[in-house]
């Protein structure tokens, strides 16, 4: 599960390793390619990530509407979490209050119905 703690640990151990060794972080697939997943990992400190071009406007959307300093305080309120449905509701409200909640996923329990804006 994506949204497990030790999971979130391990990228942020990942990405202040490779900070240090001046090193830049990517993350490609499912992962990086899910809205409250990539923003998480934008927050955690991830430098880039590849996504399929079906899922890119999607992340754009992401990054053009949360500064760095936003997706970092909510990647610290993450860890604050135990449980991996607390995480991922938590990214979910924040793509919500964003006014992104076209972006929550289907199936979560914070889904709900709003159309997304055009594609640049």
């Amino acid at each position: 599960n994506e949204y497990h703690p030790a999971v979130l640990a391990s990228l942020k151990l990942i990405v202040e390793g490779a900070k240090r060794a001046k090193k830049p972080v990517s993350i490609c697939g499912e992962m990086a390619s899910d809205p409250a997943s990539a923003l998480l990992l934008l927050g955690c400190g991830i430098d880039s990530l590849s996504v399929s071009m079906a899922s890119l406007p999607r992340i754009k959307w992401i990054v053009r509407s949360f500064s760095c300093q936003q997706m970092r305080q909510i990647f610290d309120a993450a860890m604050q979490l135990h449980d991996p449905a607390e995480i991922r509701t938590l990214a979910d409200n924040a793509l919500i209050k964003a006014g992104l909640g076209a972006l929550v996923r289907a199936g979560s329990p914070n889904h709900h119905v709003q159309q997304p804006p055009k594609p640049d």
